[in-house]
């Protein structure tokens, strides 16, 4: 360390000299002791700036591998006290490392951590959502200008005909699925070969899927899309990602493959049928990780391009491929499907502790994509994987993602996600009043991993004014296709229509924005939505009565329900669902201590 505290020292003598004419030399030996370091010189030279950088280096360079060594230390010893050996081994090999070293890398460098302890300017400063709201909303359209645009955009259609919209998230094919291995093996995945067969067959894997923590086989999604051609016959797909099977810590490196073959399969049989997909955070290797500012991961873009290229325009090609994410217009409906890569919001994404709040500018890229659908009078639907109400989700993100929706509600038609596995609605509410923008449309799982019954959405929509009418669930009752055995014909079931089932009026926000309300005062409703929210599993289904029926849980249950159907971030769910079931999940306590990692939302 003497060299390193020399160098300070001489430093100091330098900045503190106060002949005028020794200024543009010292500027110069900073500058060629800085480059000698390899650190950047600032515009504004601050007493102790520099200095904090060259210590900062040493300390980030000699204390990593003795950080490193502490973090493992303390993950092994408590993770198993809480967790499963297995998984705490799996996460410990995957992801300790990445978390570790994007920690140390990120919050030990020289400019943050100089800025954090006030020895240099801040290079960005932070942003209010009370200002971004100002900066976005300067040009909203009056209520009167939003109509007599809808008008206008609805007389610019060439086909009004209604059109049916299948949507299909959370595949999660495992290509290794054995019939007959351990289903209950107390990993993540379980169902392969490597798990060992069980002496009760009863919990050994099953032909078309199980209800446990599997993955499927591709035969399943083969006879999924087949019913899909002949049944369904959809004017287009909307496809919201994690199509690789979940065994976290032994992905594959060729994450591609299941997004191929169901790709293939598509093609082979829909071969006229437009498909608008976008990845999610199990489609990357290691599961979530993705640097959405460096080129780790150009080959996974170019590898998911190249898959969906015959669907994209040339333009919606060359985003995806840079950028992973696009927009793509429907000339004859006059629409533009926009697609969102979530992983720029994931908060179990440790690349984004590098601090950049909006990662490639997407959010600054949807407001224009937005804003020049406004100026061409055409309808826009937003596709991503992970919504924005959900654990993983940064809050500050969906705050301002809830800004961007409200400025544009009446070009905004629709929004489409998958991620939580579960049959569910969520509310974007303003920022400004409160009140109810759009709905939030979360699609339950292909996949039975988490318990749940095969599920796919079908969407109506009306071709005069491409708003939704309505959606019908269609669910695979698991247990009778393994009963039928290996020559079944699958039923994939009407599970339920969504007005019919909630005793809507319409899809429009005035009535399905008053269901949080409804199942707040309806304990029977509650209990409907409950079990759709389970796919009609017995088992997952069960496990919620037990909860509302148990006097210390009761409220906390409820309110994870009704807090989940009124907003869209998590910090207001968080707030809505009360204290007592905060405490007792963990996971929550992670989210509060990850917005803290995370930092602030910046400046440009």
């Amino acid at each position: 360390m003497k060299k390193p505290l020399l160098i300070i020292f001489v430093l100091f003598c330098i900045i503190n000299a106060q002949q005028e004419e020794h200024k543009i030399l010292n500027r110069e030996i900073l500058k060629n002791i800085a480059s000698y370091v390899g650190i950047e010189l600032p515009h504004d030279l601050h007493l102790f700036c520099l200095p904090c950088k060259l210590m900062m280096k040493q300390v980030q360079k000699f204390s990593k591998n003795t950080l490193m060594s502490i973090v493992t230390k303390e993950y092994v010893a408590l993770c198993p006290k809480f967790k499963n050996p297995l998984i705490c081994e799996g996460k410990k090999q995957k992801y300790l490392d990445q978390f570790a070293v994007q920690f140390i890398d990120n919050y030990l460098k020289p400019s943050n951590a100089c800025q954090v302890l006030g020895a240099c300017k801040l290079e960005h400063e932070p942003q209010t959502l009370k200002e971004y709201i100002n900066e976005i909303m300067v040009d909203k359209l009056s209520k009167q200008e939003q109509q007599r645009w809808k008008e206008r955009s609805e007389a610019l259609l060439i086909n009004n005909e209604d059109y049916k919209v299948v949507q299909y998230s959370d595949l999660h094919v495992d290509t290794e699925y054995t019939v007959g291995a351990d289903a209950f093996c107390g990993n993540y995945n379980c169902c392969r070969k490597e798990n060992g067969i069980p002496k009760d067959s009863s919990k050994g894997a099953q032909y078309w899927g199980t209800l446990a923590s599997c993955d499927l086989p591709f035969r399943t999604v083969q006879n999924l899309l087949e019913f899909t051609k002949e049944k369904i016959k959809p004017d287009f797909i909307l496809w919201t990602g994690d199509n690789v099977a979940q065994y976290r810590w032994n992905q594959q490196k060729n994450q591609t493959v299941p997004t191929q073959m169901i790709t293939q399969e598509i093609q082979q049989l829909m071969p006229n049928t437009n498909v608008y997909g976008i990845y999610g955070n199990h489609d990357l290797y290691p599961s979530d990780q993705y640097d959405m500012i460096g080129e780790s991961a150009q080959s996974f873009r170019d590898a998911i391009s190249e898959t969906w290229k015959q669907y994209l325009s040339q333009e919606a090609y060359y985003q995806l491929r840079r950028n992973g994410f696009y927009s793509q217009i429907d000339v004859e409906r006059n629409l533009k499907i926009i697609a969102l890569n979530s992983q720029a919001y994931d908060f179990n994404n440790f690349f984004l502790m590098e601090g950049v709040t909006d990662p490639r500018g997407m959010l600054n890229w949807l407001t224009k994509e937005l804003k020049d659908s406004e100026s061409k009078n055409q309808f826009a639907i937003i596709i991503a994987h992970i919504p924005p109400g959900d654990i993983s989700c940064n809050s500050q993100w969906a705050d301002r993602f809830s800004v961007i929706i409200e400025r544009f509600e009446h070009v905004v038609s629709g929004l489409f996600y998958g991620h939580t596995h579960s049959d569910q609605i969520s509310h974007i509410r303003s920022r400004i009043d409160g009140r109810y923008i759009k709905t939030i449309y979360i699609a339950p799982s292909v996949t039975t991993n988490s318990r749940q019954n095969p599920s796919f959405r079908v969407f109506q929509f009306n071709g005069k004014t491409n708003q939704i009418l309505d959606y019908t669930q269609y669910r695979l009752d698991i247990a009778k296709a393994n009963k039928d055995g290996e020559h079944a014909i699958l039923n994939w079931d009407i599970a339920y229509n969504f007005l019919e089932y909630y005793g809507l009026q319409s899809s429009r926000i005035e009535d399905v924005s008053t269901l949080g309300y409804r199942l707040t005062h309806d304990e029977e409703l509650l209990r409907k939505y409950i079990y759709s929210y389970a796919t009609g599993s017995e088992v997952r289904y069960q496990n919620h009565l037990k909860d509302l029926k148990k006097l210390f849980l009761k409220k906390g249950t409820r309110n994870y329900f009704i807090c989940g159907v009124d907003t869209a971030t998590f910090d207001d769910w968080f707030q809505c669902i009360g204290l007592f079931e905060i405490l007792q999940d963990s996971d929550n306590t992670r989210y509060k201590i990850y917005e803290l990692f995370y930092g602030k939302w910046l400046k440009d």
